[in-house]
């Protein structure tokens, strides 16, 4: 089975909203979890999938969705990914990535930005582990990309694989930066699921449906509490959010993962509200198309 080494996405210690409110979703019986068995149970979901598989002219769009409570979702944000170039340099493959993407306001206005970005595969194992983002490891794991940096699938697995334990430079954004005499973060119950979904309906309309078999994808799910501990003097406040990733063995690299997903209270005026926010793929198209 595969093993993750370093965090390619080190998570923030500062997101979401903090509260100690108790709600049946968030508060039931916690099963702890290490940060072994997520990586584990990530891994085999992810399976083996071969960054230099991606080529030009591969596209893939996905959208964003905010649910408050048990409302209907609302689209927030649209990422249309095009790799428009692979380059053989000496020790690595750099690949240039057109990231498109479309904003929408609660007023029902949009934005539409686009600009390049770029990853790096090295020759010497192009696996996994060897997977760069640009030039240098940085960033975040990003529950949605709101500050419209493109993050790939497997750029949030790997910060997913890594959520269940502080870095040295976190607890030192902890005690530093936020104020607190100390932090700890904890994972609870993981759990992973398997199914048979059909494929997106963009994709059901190309002739071989991106290369699924029959238009349909086997999915595998993967979902664990992540809660971060914050404490100052006599006082420890609690931040808990569940995370599911959902990946298909059926799709190549750029396009395993299908679901993206996070779901923390929030503050909604005056009170908290529970919130659901899911990136989910919509479109894969292969360049060779």
């Amino acid at each position: 089975m595969n093993r993750f080494l370093k965090p390619l996405l080190p998570l923030l210690l500062a997101a979401t909203a903090v509260s100690c409110i108790k709600t049946p979703e968030l508060e039931e019986e916690e099963t702890p979890s290490t940060m072994a068995q997520v990586q584990d149970s990530l891994s085999e979901a992810w399976g083996s999938a071969d960054p230099l598989t991606m080529s030009p002219n591969d596209f893939l769009l996905q959208q964003t969705f905010r649910k408050i409570e048990t409302g209907e979702d609302r689209m927030l944000l649209q990422e249309g990914i095009t790799i428009s170039k692979k380059e053989e340099r000496t020790n690595d493959w750099l690949y240039t990535y057109l990231y498109q993407t479309e904003t929408l306001s609660a007023e029902g206005n949009t934005q539409q930005s686009t600009k390049e970005d770029h990853r790096s595969v090295t020759k010497a194992e192009p696996a996994m582990e060897v997977f760069t983002r640009g030039q240098k490891l940085k960033g975040e794991v990003s529950t949605m990309a709101d500050d419209l940096q493109m993050s790939l699938g497997f750029e949030r697995l790997i910060g997913l694989a890594y959520a269940c334990q502080l870095t040295d430079d976190q607890k030192k954004v902890c005690t530093e930066t936020l104020g607190y005499d100390s932090c700890e973060v904890k994972c609870f119950n993981l759990q992973v699921s398997e199914e048979m979904r059909p494929a997106p309906d963009l994709m059901k309309t190309q002739a071989n449906c991106g290369g699924l078999a029959n238009c349909t994808m086997k999915v595998k799910t993967v979902s664990f509490d992540w809660a971060a501990y914050y404490k100052k003097g006599e006082t420890t406040e609690k931040q808990k959010v569940n995370y599911s990733i959902s990946i298909t063995p059926d799709l190549p690299f750029f396009s395993r993962v299908t679901d993206y997903c996070y779901r923390a209270l929030a503050q909604a005026g005056s009170q908290k509200a529970l919130v659901t926010v899911c990136t989910r793929l919509k479109n894969y198209k292969p360049g060779g198309t």
